[in-house]
């Protein structure tokens, strides 16, 4: 896709009210100048979710997302920022030029409109035509149990066997050889087209609005593959978007439940059965970006495997998702990944045909997190009843919580591994601690590739917060809060950015780009910093939305410069201390005094400036920085 110029981006923003917006899905209610609303992103019966017309910006104080328009429309249908660019030009009627080629503006929508009508094609060959094909198809899926009227609540259809069937009606519809070829549907053979599904039965896979954008198609009889998929194209990622994500959101949103299984006819047996909070994944793994899109609808992803060895071995490399969200230090962010294992090997159709739906919520809810079954079927690959075999376990076992260092379920977790393997908690700890964890898959932990893509800073990756936030942390923070507000606040920040003192490069990150901003205040400071990384915009929109002047910045600014000039002096003293305990006092003389006496100083130095945070604190007052 091309890049979409600064001036468009201005234009569309300038264009769209954000309450208005906002309104088409949230029934928002004003109080004094701000509109409040129950958030969209996660279930809660107090509204916590507030717009500022102001500032443009939004933000929910109960799961912690908070942005501009774009950022809104990108988490409500799932979109890259260049998308949802698209989406709210076309909703204000602007066309857009895109720089370096890709699409013209609403091309995008006619590849949409194309997969739209081949869906209506497929269905009308399922339900009203009297092929022998057709008739298989329907066949197949009753013997499933899916009658007709789940095929039409459903959208199920039928690619028949002839190679041009589609190719030729969406061309007499109006649709290009360019836009067929385009969005997958049809593939170009010399001067003619052929149908790239032929034979199949086939399920439209719909973006959160509900807007047909790929299908998958199983073959009819016998054939390979099996199961076959839309490819990569301008409107459909694999490893972006769920089957049934459109249908399945408020009810994952209302159960506080979201269930991924890996098969189209699986979550259509669910929800005929009444577990309509499922998906399913597309042909691929579970991804980084599946578990994030479900995250904003429901804190609890429960990976629902077939009981067999793949099931097991598919449960095992979801371990890759676990991070500092399955923390509790992750706070509204956080998110359980659980696995519940269907017994007996049968997929989750099967299970819930045989046995109801009743024992299939119960397996459910019965969920194990990941973390714990990923570390027993590490443990069950040893055996625990020689030392090496308990040697070998633990350096597995070990590598699957250097995803969780610093957080009480390492702590948790450590304690378990030191009990299963009869050893104790300080041996695992120093396991841990040097393990290093497994690389994670390329399509899990990156965009790259992904058509429409935008490549520049606008995308940038959002740096991770530290497990636990510690006093210097929240200092950081706080300078950052202050800096944010307070454009007087942003020289001193500037200052203490190039001593080196700010030290958790999260915080410098988006620090950085708040200085660079000037005197820019609220939605200028915003936008600002959303055009070098939008990810740094949404960090500080919480202190945007409805912000507050602050009394006595000045003050509050040179007290935190002197705590963190405490922490810095810190880190530098244990480091000449630790430089000291390598030398001998009587060979190494001359450097041993001249470490000691560097040393001296900057204690000296520490404990200036710790009596004047005393003075301060019982004087509210006093220059200590």
């Amino acid at each position: 896709m091309g890049r979409i110029c600064d001036e468009d981006i201005q234009r569309v923003r300038d264009a769209t009210d954000l309450v208005s917006l906002i309104s088409e899905t949230v029934v928002l209610k004003k109080k004094g100048r701000l509109f409040w609303g129950l958030c969209p992103f996660h279930g809660e019966k107090t509204p916590s979710f507030k717009v500022d017309p102001s500032t443009q910006l939004w933000h929910c104080f109960g799961c912690s997302e908070g942005g501009d328009a774009f950022g809104f429309v990108m988490r409500t249908e799932n979109l890259e920022f260049p998308d949802a660019v698209r989406r709210l030009a076309e909703r204000a009627h602007i066309e857009i030029v895109e720089e370096g080629g890709g699409l013209p503006a609403g091309r995008k929508e006619r590849l949409i409109a194309a997969c739209e009508a081949a869906a209506v094609f497929f269905h009308n060959q399922l339900t009203m035509t009297r092929t022998s094909g057709a008739q298989t198809a329907r066949d197949y899926l009753k013997e499933r149990g899916f009658g007709i009227d789940v095929a039409k609540r459903f959208n199920l259809g039928y690619a028949p066997s002839g190679r041009d069937n589609l190719s030729r009606t969406l061309i007499r519809e109006g649709f290009t050889r360019e836009e067929l070829v385009e969005a997958n549907l049809s593939m170009a053979d010399g001067t003619s087209l052929k149908d790239r599904f032929y034979n199949r039965i086939m399920f439209p896979i719909s973006d959160l609005s509900g807007r047909v954008i790929a299908f998958g198609g199983r073959v009819v009889g016998t054939g390979e593959p099996k199961y076959l998929n839309t490819a990569e194209t301008p409107i459909f990622s694999k490893s972006a978007n769920l089957y049934a994500i459109d249908r399945s959101r408020n009810e994952i949103v209302t159960s506080g439940t979201a269930v991924v299984v890996e098969g189209y006819t699986d979550v259509i047996a669910l929800h005929e059965a009444g577990i309509a909070y499922a998906v399913a994944t597309l042909g691929t793994a579970l991804t980084e970006r599946h578990v994030r899109l479900l995250g904003r609808f429901s804190s609890r992803v429960v990976y629902l495997f077939d009981g067999d060895a793949a099931g097991i071995r598919a449960a095992d490399r979801a371990a890759e998702f676990i991070d500092w969200h399955a923390t509790p230090e992750a706070g509204s962010a956080k998110t359980d990944l659980l696995v519940a294992i269907i017994p007996e090997g049968a997929d989750p159709a099967d299970y819930v045909a045989a046995n109801g739906a009743e024992k299939m919520c119960a397996l459910i809810a019965d969920a194990q997190p990941l973390l714990r079954f990923v570390i027993d079927q590490r443990l069950s690959a040893h055996d625990l009843g020689t030392p090496e075999g308990r040697a070998r376990a633990l350096e597995a076992a070990a590598v699957v919580l250097t995803r969780v260092r610093g957080s009480i379920l390492e702590q948790d977790y450590t304690n378990y591994l030191a009990d299963r393997l009869l050893t104790d908690f300080a041996t695992v700890r120093r396991a841990v601690g040097s393990a290093r964890p497994e690389p994670r898959r390329g399509e899990a932990s990156t965009s790259a590739g992904v058509p429409g893509k935008d490549d520049s800073a606008q995308s940038a990756t959002k740096p991770a917060r530290p497990l636990v936030e510690g006093p210097q942390e929240k200092a950081e923070r706080e300078l950052l809060r202050l800096a944010v507000i307070s454009p007087a606040a942003r020289v001193r920040a500037q200052e203490l950015l190039t001593e080196g003192i700010v030290s958790g490069e999260d915080v410098r990150v988006v620090l950085d780009l708040v200085v660079k901003a000037g005197d820019a205040r609220r939605g200028e400071l915003y936008d600002a910093v959303a055009r070098a990384d939008r990810n740094a915009a949404e960090t500080i929109s919480p202190w945007l939305v409805d912000a507050s002047e602050v009394e006595e910045v000045e003050y509050a600014v040179r007290e935190i410069a002197s705590r963190l000039k405490d922490f810095d002096l810190g880190r530098q003293i244990l480091s000449k201390k630790a430089q000291l305990h390598g030398l001998d006092a009587k060979t190494d003389r001359v450097a041993f005094d001249g470490l000691f006496k560097e040393t001296a100083e900057l204690q000296r130095l520490q404990e200036k400036i710790r009596r004047g945070l005393r003075d301060m604190e019982r004087s509210g007052g006093g220059d200590t920085a």
